[in-house]
């Protein structure tokens, strides 16, 4: 099975792991591969290190699982058809694979519909191309995909070193995400900071309480650094998806909120709901309809 990873960070690394647990469950093997797109102007190796899935603890001597950057023939092969390439790989696709799910749309769509991708993938060379998961996958299998490279890790350790004994995670989505933006707006996020500040802790209410925050908007980082002053730990740059340095500096806030307490995320954006489970820990999606639900297919 050959899967194309698409959309951003958080929902690549759904996709992947998704298909790493189909894997280990049907044994058919699996070939995962990220190709650079809008919104992912990364490769795979410089973000995290290669990885090894053959003969490990996590996927019980499972083999036949790549997930890997694409060469310069799978790029070409297995690009998005448009009028500059004529169409061109849609129609070697069409030759090369027998079974095809060739967009995120129709993932969805045949989840909705309880489709059985496992009996799916064992008919033969399938093709999906997708930005969801579509399998119950766990958290350990996350955590063993995704390792941080040693330049990530540095990014990593400066996020983190001011971290105190009760440090919370806010995650506020804005720039192109509209359900963000619209349900889950500024003064969410700061009930809840006010809440937690209040809570009784050693040395009185909010005492040792940190806050770490990650956030693609400037005027969201200003407010907050105005409001907490230097309770606020967050990037000193400016949050970009068009280069390498700005994803590595994405995935590197993604690990620090999975280290902290508990998170408080954006409506309907995967970043922090991967975040949390990379870190096993709470998460509180704020919506003005209360809290949200996650949109992973985490298995226990």
């Amino acid at each position: 099975m050959t899967i194309i990873l698409e959309g951003g960070l958080g929902n690549r690394m759904r996709a992947a792991v998704s298909a790493y647990a189909m894997m280990r469950q049907t044994g058919v093997s699996s070939r995962v591969l990220w190709l650079p797109q809008w919104g992912m102007h990364c490769r795979f190796d410089e973000l995290f290190l290669p990885v090894e899935a053959e003969g490990c603890e996590v996927c019980d001597g499972a083999e036949g699982f790549e997930l890997r950057d694409a060469d310069s023939v799978e790029q070409c092969f297995y690009a998005r058809p448009t009028l500059r390439n004529l169409h061109l790989p849609l129609l070697l696709q069409w030759v090369r694979h027998r079974g095809r799910v060739l967009s995120s749309s129709r993932v969805l769509e045949l989840s909705r519909q309880d489709f059985d991708f496992a009996t799916w993938c064992r008919r033969g060379n399938p093709l999906m191309c997708s930005y969801r998961d579509f399998f119950p996958w766990r958290s350990a299998d996350l955590r063993h995909l995704f390792q941080p490279n040693e330049q990530v890790q540095r990014l990593i350790r400066e996020r983190c070193k001011d971290f105190t004994s009760h440090t919370i995670g806010i995650h506020i989505r804005r720039t192109d995400h509209q359900q963000a933006i619209s349900d889950s707006p500024l003064e969410l996020f700061i009930e809840a900071i006010d809440r937690e500040l209040a809570l009784p802790r050693t040395g009185g209410a909010g005492s040792g309480t940190s806050i770490f925050l990650a956030t693609d908007d400037e005027a969201t980082k200003q407010a907050l650094l105005g409001r907490y002053g230097q309770r606020v730990i967050t990037s000193p740059n400016k949050a970009t998806r068009d280069s390498a340095e700005g994803i590595q500096e994405a995935l590197a806030e993604m690990v620090a909120l999975s280290r902290t307490d508990k998170i408080y995320g954006s409506a309907n954006s995967t970043f922090s709901q991967i975040a949390a489970c990379l870190g096993d820990i709470p998460i509180e999606i704020l919506t003005r309809h209360g809290l949200g639900e996650s949109n992973l297919k985490v298995s226990v």
